[in-house]
């Protein structure tokens, strides 16, 4: 068995830090894992992204249509990470807009989120949570990475426990660090699945 994770968003939102969260959260779990960092400009809000590779795996890139979920930290960056995505791949999305250089350059306007989701095949399930508005509830805009892991939890995609997440959130952070960082992690589970009861509705 074993779950291929793409995390991708810009520099500065955590993303590096969420690939460590999973696999030390897999590793508590006794699973083997091999996690890869992939930078552009992080220091200036580029792309980042991050493979991560738990269970029976040996290579540490995931290949294109091999990816179970998506961690999308960024709308545009979650669309560019889909280009490796199949059917059977669940994607879950910031929807916090930063808009890369690309585009500030040229003066565009940066698309819509139902635009840029409508972009993707159709068969690829996107679940968008606002993670922002979660990780400052909880006390920091620096929890946006652990709300979008609570979100994952909360689906049920990873190959682990939250009782496992909390153990690796211990092991990085105290105080009220690991207070906040608690609190968002709850915070993404609730989030994501009452998103999923209003769409279904």
């Amino acid at each position: 068995m074993r779950t291929n994770i793409i995390i991708a968003g810009v520099g500065g939102q955590g993303v590096v830090t969420a690939g460590l969260l999973l696999s030390e959260a897999a590793t508590i779990r006794g699973m083997h894992v091999v996690m890869s960092e992939i930078h552009g400009l992080a220091q200036r809000g580029g792309s980042v992204s991050v493979d991560v590779r738990i269970g029976e795996v040996y290579g540490s890139i995931i290949g294109n249509g091999d990816a179970d979920l998506i961690i999308g930290f960024e709308p545009i960056e979650t669309m560019r990470a889909i280009a490796r995505a199949s059917n059977k791949t669940r994607v879950i999305m910031n929807s916090e807009k930063i808009t890369p250089v690309s585009l500030s350059m040229h003066d565009k306007e940066y698309p819509n989120n139902a635009i840029l989701t409508g972009m993707a095949d159709k068969s690829i399930e996107i679940r968008e949570i606002n993670a922002v508005a979660l990780a400052k509830k909880a006390g920091s805009y620096k929890s946006v990475n652990t709300v979008i892991i609570g979100a994952a939890i909360g689906l049920g995609i990873l190959p682990f426990e939250r009782e496992d997440m909390l153990s690796a959130l211990k092991n990085r952070f105290s105080g009220k660090l690991y207070d906040i960082n608690r609190d968002a992690l709850e915070y993404g589970m609730e989030g994501i699945l009452a998103n999923q009861s209003a769409s279904s509705s």
